[in-house]
């Protein structure tokens, strides 16, 4: 039976291209509170405040957001910097069979074929591989 932390990993392998998806969005979502902030004069943006302060409130709003925003940003970078990582302490070609199977899905069948092994060969190798990345 594989060690729950094979399987955890391949796990979070399989959900890799969301996480970079998540990162992208959210880093949009940053620069574009930013950007929102640069433009925080008044309640009606159109017209000059009456007294000096900008509205406090709208920018404090913003800020929260950013915050919030920043922190999902941070969790969401340690998850793919984790699976970076230990990809790379695993060997090419099985690193890049081991990305096409879990991370896009691709038919082990497939990726056996390739590499002129059987499935269930392919599927120890990476196994083992998997979990000699993540013990070093």
């Amino acid at each position: 039976m594989q060690k729950e932390e094979v399987k955890a990993f391949k796990n979070e392998l399989s959900n890799y291209t969301f996480y970079l998806h998540q990162e992208e969005t959210l880093n949009n979502s940053i620069e574009f509170c930013f950007h929102q902030l640069s433009g925080v004069r008044a309640i009606d943006p159109s017209k000059e405040p009456i007294h000096a302060m900008p509205n406090k409130d709208a920018e404090y709003a913003i800020r929260d957001k950013i915050e919030r925003y920043e922190a999902k940003l941070r969790l969401v970078c340690d998850k793919t910097t984790y699976i970076k990582e230990t990809l790379d302490r695993i060997e090419t070609p099985l690193r890049e069979a081991v990305i096409a199977v879990y991370a896009y899905h691709h038919r082990i069948a497939k990726e056996a074929e390739k590499m002129a092994l059987s499935e269930t060969g392919l599927r120890k190798r990476m196994n083992k591989a998997i979990e000699k990345a993540l013990i070093d």
